[in-house]
């Protein structure tokens, strides 16, 4: 039996409007679609976002556990590239829902690190999403990187005093996964007068979507879950812009 073809697709940040034509095309024409779900929670947002393009198509649900013990999660992901590998192998088209862009901070990648083992490569086919700091500067209208600047990506570290040398070092630096360190990042931040230039954003996409580059009025919200803090290191552009 000729085999089916694979498709990861990044669905962006939760904006269905954010899906590409790539994404939407590829989705429509699966017979099957997978949807990742942490075991924490009853719905996926995937799903959700997908919902008007996946009517009438069977739905497959794949759960993972929420656990940093790493031979407990490649196991999950293991067997989530088996079933997924089984229906491919049956000449299913398949697309797997992802947030954000697969190949920025996604689970997605161990999915494909099993897969790649396990199907050709012609029938593995990545689709690329907007990625959270991209809608968020969008949003904002806060430019990331203009001529010759530098940009950093990474999540926020353990120890909150390495961030000092990457944001002496990059013009741009963003912040992922900023979550219960919010407070501490915002001291750091003001410690080296680059509270002015900016922006935090959470639930980018979604209904309860929050921008703002009054940073210092977060201390203490509890808003970090969901979040990604852009700062420049230089003065710009940040002119203007309130509290959305």
């Amino acid at each position: 039996m000729k085999p089916g073809n694979f498709y990861g697709i990044g669905l962006g940040p939760g904006d269905p409007e954010l899906l590409t034509i790539k994404a939407i095309r590829a989705i429509q024409g699966a017979n099957r679609i997978f949807v990742p779900r942490s075991d924490t929670k009853e719905e996926s947002l995937a799903l959700e976002i997908v919902k008007d393009y996946v009517k009438e198509k069977k739905v497959i649900e794949q759960v993972y556990p929420m656990t940093k013990d790493k031979s407990v999660l490649n196991a999950a992901w293991l067997t989530a590239a088996e079933e997924v590998c089984t229906e491919v192998r049956n000449g299913h088209n398949i697309a797997y829902l992802t947030l954000g862009d697969p190949m920025t901070f996604s689970t997605y990648i161990y999915l494909l690190r099993h897969l790649n083992a396990m199907l050709p490569e012609h029938v593995i086919h990545t689709i690329p999403g907007i990625t959270s700091y991209n809608a968020a500067a969008c949003m904002a209208n806060y430019p990331l990187l203009t001529g010759d600047e530098r940009l950093a990506v990474i999540p926020v570290p353990k120890d909150i005093t390495t961030l000092r040398p990457i944001l002496e070092t990059f013009d741009t630096v963003v912040l992922m996964k900023v979550a219960k360190k919010l407070d501490e990042v915002i001291q750091l931040i003001e410690e080296m007068n680059l509270a002015e230039h900016a922006l935090f954003a959470s639930y980018i996409g979604q209904k309860d979507a929050y921008l703002t580059c009054d940073i210092v009025s977060l201390k203490g919200s509890g808003r970090g879950y969901m979040s990604v803090l852009i700062v420049k290191r230089k003065d710009a552009l940040v002119k203007g812009f309130a509290t959305i």
